[in-house]
């Protein structure tokens, strides 16, 4: 007798059929209505589809029963990756996530006058504000999700984790979720970029750093610019409206637009009496500004 399959396999069958018939009931009021072609409706379930494979170790991660150990098999044979709790006092992964991108992709710098090292400097202060950026069952519900995360990955180290993402197509997809996430945040830029530095400036006081327009720019490029290569075709375009929800590649498109419109308007020097041009006037002219007195002036 064929002995009955895992929970998350039959699962992950349920949601494949789920998906199929999905496609089967909506094609042909597409085809009759011509909101959208037969060709790239089906391109985009293909897409879906494609993942199947990929996401079944993921699906027996994040699958209630499984997490529970009710199921043998999950996860690949003689590997248990090291699990990360919460606790009883709920640890932040998300900022963890994210300044773990940094970290990969800004070198340390530091202040010569306050000795601060940035990005590492910014980490308290960071953690705050992007946690406003959402409400406390939001952060909790991506918490959980980062978490899940690093126990698929089996580590949470800086290097280690953006690394074996590199190899993880799928794992890749939910790592760039709560970065998604953030970034939508960001609609309204310009009102939303002065709150963000004003606040990061009110939590950096203590440490006499004063947080500026430059490093805004740093810190966006650093976190959110990598998703850009997922915005340069219309096939990734597609792929990025299904994986995180309709619209989304175009909301991220004008983010950027206005993000980049931003920063060529800070780049331009402005003209000064008698016609002369100088560069535009920062808070900060160093890669670096602690809270000094000629700081404050500014």
């Amino acid at each position: 007798m064929t002995a009955d399959p895992p929970p998350f396999e039959r699962h992950h069958r349920t949601a494949q059929a789920l998906v199929s018939t999905f496609q089967e009931a909506l094609e042909p009021q597409f085809t009759a209505k011509g909101v959208l072609s037969r060709e790239e409706f089906a391109r985009a379930m293909g897409l879906m589809m494609a993942h199947w494979p990929s996401v079944l170790p993921l699906f027996a991660s994040i699958c209630q029963s499984c997490t529970v150990g009710a199921c043998g098999g999950c996860g690949t044979v003689g590997e248990e990756p090291p699990q990360i709790e919460a606790g009883g006092r709920r640890r932040d992964f998300v900022t963890r996530l994210m300044v773990s991108a940094l970290r990969s992709r800004l070198p340390d710098s530091m202040d010569p006058i306050t000795g601060a090292s940035f990005p590492q400097v910014i980490v308290p202060g960071l953690q705050s504000t992007l946690t406003a950026l959402f409400y406390e069952k939001e952060w909790e519900a991506m918490n959980a999700s980062v978490i899940a995360l690093f126990n698929r990955l089996g580590t949470d180290r800086d290097a280690e984790v953006w690394h074996r993402l590199a190899h993880e197509e799928t794992l890749s997809v939910l790592a760039d979720t709560p970065f998604i996430r953030v970034m939508l945040r960001f609609r309204q830029f310009h009102q939303q970029r002065q709150t963000f530095i004003r606040r990061m400036t009110d939590q950096l006081r203590d440490r006499h750093f004063v947080f500026a327009e430059e490093h805004f720019q740093t810190l966006f490029d650093a976190l959110f610019g990598r998703l850009r290569d997922g915005l340069r075709t219309e096939l990734g375009r597609a792929r990025t409206d299904i994986q995180y929800g309709e619209g989304t590649a175009e909301a991220l498109l004008r983010i950027f637009d206005q993000f980049d419109k931003h920063r060529q308007e800070q780049s331009m020097p402005v003209r000064v009496l008698g016609g002369r041009q100088m560069p535009r006037p920062m808070l900060a002219q160093r890669s670096m500004l602690g809270s000094t007195p000629a700081a404050k002036r500014r």
